[in-house]
Formats: structure tokens, C-alpha cells, sequence
């Protein structure tokens, strides 16, 4: 076992499962969060325990954020890397037809929850003089995406809060970068699939832009996130890392 504590948002996702996995199996103390208590324990039990613990928080919430930083340092007494991962995909709408409810749903979960985990965790991470943070932004925050702007606008705004931090903490020793992953292969991909009004046509037609035809899997993804927050030199900062299969 190692002395790192990792904490995963988002860690009832397919991708936040799968990096959760790979922390713990290299020995960090991992802290799974998520909004959902049921999906979170089913989890939990999934990685079997060891050196995980639950924290089920809601991201939007600041006083919640903050509590749960402060349980976490004081059963663990620190806290070297985060992966800031919870994010929601929210609707897809042409811009005129978008509900604004769904608009602040969408900011709210990844743009605000996002901007509150840096917030409270970064200062902690920096007190150690070393560490990483890893926000999930997308490749949608990239190009123009249709029906899809406004995603594409939150996760866009997650890159520049990830350089913003990684300017700010940098000569603090802590490394702030974004993972731009494309579509992977789960369940809000499914979700996404299912908003269209041709789900199969969407499908195709994304796969058939990827230089090697098919969606990401989430463990493939959870690869470069365990890269970000362990071997990566340390000069990668403020990065953009897209891992979308080269598509077009």
C-alpha cells in the first residue's frame, strides 16, 4: 500500500469505475463519490473494500463539497490527486428549442461542480508541495458540436478552469490537466444514442468518423487518467489530452 489518497468523482459511472479500479489496484487509498447512494455502494462492493471509501455528494452543493473534504483529511489526513470526473450529458437540442432548465442542469453538474471540487481540494493537495488533479472535459469542448452546444460549451469551460488552476497551483507543485475523451462505450453514451432522432444513423455515424471504428472503453480511457495522475512528467501541465480514437 501507498501513502496517496485519490479521490474519484463520478465513481458509480463507467469511467470513474474504472479508474477507481486502477488507483486501488496500485495501492492508493481511493474515496469513491457520487450523487447516487445505491450506485455508489454497488460500487464500493464491486472493488470489494480495501482501501476504499464512500462519500455519496452532491457536487452543486459547495457546503456538501466542503464537508466532505473535511471528512476526508481528517480520516486520511490528506489528499494527493483528484479525478474530477462527475459530469452530466444533458440534452440534445437544437439552440432555439433548448429548455433552460436543462441548460443550468448541465452548467451546474459540470462546469459549477467542477470549479467547487478544485476549489476545496486543491488547496489541500497543495499543502503536501505534490500532486495531481485530472478534470473530465470531452472532446465536444473542442469543435462545434449540432444539437449539442450547449455540452460542448460546459465541458469547453472545463479546459479553461483546468489551465486557470494549472497556472494558479503550478509552482505549488500540483498539476491541473483535462482529459478530452471521445464517445465511450456506456452508459451516457446510450443516453446520448437515445436523444437522437435516429439513434442507429447517430451511432454509425459516429463510429464510422473514428480512425479505429468503434467507441472507447472506459478502461482504455481510465488508462491515460492513471498516467495524468502518477507517471506523467512533471512539465505536463494545463494540458488538453484528447483520447478520442483520432476521429474526424
Amino acid at each position: 500500500m501507498t501513502e496517496r489518497v485519490t479521490v474519484v468523482t463520478g465513481a458509480a459511472g463507467d469511467l470513474g469505475g474504472a479508474v477507481a479500479a486502477r488507483m486501488a489496484m496500485r495501492g492508493d487509498r481511493v474515496v469513491l463519490v457520487d450523487a447516487s447512494a445505491e450506485r455508489l455502494a454497488a460500487r464500493a462492493a464491486e472493488l470489494g473494500g480495501g482501501g476504499t471509501t464512500s462519500e455519496v455528494l452532491d457536487v452543486t452543493d459547495e457546503s456538501a463539497v466542503a464537508a466532505m473534504v473535511g471528512r476526508v483529511v481528517s480520516r486520511c489526513g490528506r489528499i494527493d490527486s483528484l479525478f474530477n470526473n462527475a459530469g452530466v450529458n444533458g440534452g440534445s437540442y437544437p439552440i432555439a428549442d433548448h429548455p433552460l432548465d436543462d441548460v443550468r442542469r448541465t452548467f451546474e453538474v459540470n462546469v459549477f461542480g467542477i470549479f467547487l471540487m478544485m476549489k476545496h481540494v486543491l488547496p489541500v493537495i497543495a499543502k503536501a508541495g505534490q500532486g495531481w488533479v485530472v478534470n473530465t472535459a470531452s472532446e465536444a469542448g473542442l469543435k462545434a458540436n449540432e444539437r449539442r452546444g450547449v455540452y460542448a460549451a460546459s465541458k469547453a469551460a472545463v479546459i479553461q478552469l483546468s489551465r486557470a488552476a494549472a497556472l494558479e497551483y503550478g509552482r505549488l507543485g500540483v498539476r491541473v490537466n483535462a482529459l478530452c475523451p471521445g464517445p465511450l462505450d456506456g452508459a451516457l453514451m446510450r443516453r446520448s444514442e437515445s436523444a437522437m432522432p435516429n439513434p442507429e444513423e447517430f451511432r454509425n455515424r459516429i463510429m464510422a468518423g473514428c480512425s479505429l471504428g468503434r467507441y472507447g472503453k472506459p478502461d482504455e480511457i481510465a488508462g491515460f487518467v492513471e498516467y495524468l495522475l502518477t507517471e506523467a512528467p512533471a512539465y505536463l501541465n494545463g494540458a488538453m489530452l484528447l483520447a478520442d480514437g483520432c476521429r474526424r
